[in-house]
């Protein structure tokens, strides 16, 4: 198997024709207030020039902090004992650390002292190919093995310590905060290997990652999924859900941790055709809701605004209705918090079919809250789909490319 590096190809002619968001940077004095109930959680981890200020604004605005730490950095050495530019040669030999390993990260966790929630971002190439791995006499050697079954046995095993360990010293450091990791996932992050493809397709392309994750897995308190935004397209809602969605279902079988979707207010930079541009209003909108509906307690806000001189402006322009969106959530978070979620056709199979995304959390008998979106159809079509709250049949209308979110009690609707 080729070595795992996450690769996102950009077909230009998928791009939207849609423009960005013309509007201004809206005054945080004039930015709405969430309070989420019910287990859920919005973290922020905004960074730049006024990361200060608009922490505790976000703060006040009903964010919990959050604290990152790029955890093989070498700032006071000038990176001369970068773990993560050492990792690139060690990319099949996960036996050869180098001699550094410990004291950097140690020294790292402790000059970071957590303010919220705590994750590790460790963003590090490795190979899953055990077979090409044994081929290689240093590597051989490091293992210890005396067979290719042992070796294989290990080799996994080996390159999650490359993780676990920073978050193992982690909890001894801070043993009272949440811990958690942006990197490895239990499934990695993934769009266009999602995309058309079956459950088969899927659990092949990620067969190894929950091999890794298993040595992993106890030493987080939530999982991540990052949903960073990649295309102006319709794909981009079914990437979001998918990637939630999964990570969601495989964490099941380890415990109740809430999964955490990690989000930005940009295209990446993966897109040179987009990046860094503000994501168009409507997407914003979907990234704000549709998470929820996929599997998350909590989504955690990332960003970088180094040039940023207006603190007392919020820091996109699209942040009024990113914040608009989850306020709509925030009214029912109660109920979210409390329910069931309800996955009955898996969004990879919407996605391949271009069918609506519809998900209903039941609360209760013939009580449930319910999200849909069509991104597929023209801002001024109307389409609706049926679907049921129990005992009851339900219609769910979806204008344009907009969030519908309703609560349905029997015959009763209310709209939000």
């Amino acid at each position: 198997m080729k070595s795992i590096v996450v690769a996102f190809g950009v077909l230009l002619s998928m791009l939207s024709q849609d423009g960005g968001s013309t509007e201004e940077r809206t005054p945080w004095t004039d930015i709405p207030t969430v309070q989420m109930r019910g287990g859920l959680s919005v973290f922020w981890a905004m960074g730049g020039s006024q990361s200060e200020r608009h922490r505790k604004e976000a703060a006040a605005h009903g964010f919990q902090l959050s604290t990152a730490l790029n955890t093989f950095a070498d700032y006071p050495g000038k990176q001369k004992e970068n773990i993560a530019n050492f990792a690139k040669s060690a990319l099949a030999n996960p036996w050869a650390k180098p001699p550094f390993f410990e004291r950097i990260v140690r020294r790292n966790i402790e000059a970071r002292r957590p303010e919220g929630i705590f994750f590790h971002d460790i963003e590090i190439p490795y190979s899953d190919d055990a077979e090409a791995a044994w081929e290689n006499a240093q590597t051989r050697k490091l293992s210890g093995a005396s067979s290719f079954p042992e070796f294989e046995k290990d080799y996994l095993k080996e390159w999650s310590t490359w993780f676990s360990l920073p978050l193992q010293w982690t909890k001894e450091i801070y043993p009272q905060t949440p811990v958690g990791l942006y990197g490895v996932q239990p499934f990695r992050r993934d769009f266009w290997g999602i995309a058309g493809k079956s459950a088969s397709q899927i659990d092949g392309s990620h067969a190894t990652d929950l091999d890794l994750w298993r040595n992993i897995d106890r030493y987080v308190d939530y999982y991540i999924a990052s949903i960073y935004a990649f295309y102006p397209t319709a794909d981009s809602v079914f990437y979001m859900a998918a990637n939630v969605e999964e990570n969601y279902t495989r964490t099941k079988q380890f415990g109740n941790r809430p999964v955490y979707a990690f989000e930005w207010l940009r295209y990446h930079n993966a897109n040179k055709w987009e990046k860094n541009r503000e994501i168009d209003p409507w997407l914003v909108e979907a990234m704000a809701i549709v998470p929820w509906f996929s599997g998350a307690k909590g989504i955690v806000l990332w960003g970088w605004e180094p040039n940023d001189d207006r603190p007392d402006l919020a820091p996109y322009a699209v942040f009024d209705r990113y914040m608009r969106s989850l306020a709509r959530v925030s009214k029912l978070s109660e109920l979210i918090g409390r329910g069931t979620l309800v996955v009955d056709t898996p969004t990879y199979d919407l996605w391949s079919k271009r069918l609506p995304l519809v998900r209903k959390i039941v609360v209760g008998q013939d009580d449930c809250v319910v999200m849909a979106i069509n991104p597929w159809q023209s801002d001024n079509e109307t389409t609706s789909v049926e679907t049921t709250c129990g005992s009851a049949p339900l219609r769910v209308e979806m204008k344009g490319r907009m969030v519908t979110l309703l609560h349905s009690v029997g015959p009763a609707k209310t709209f939000f």
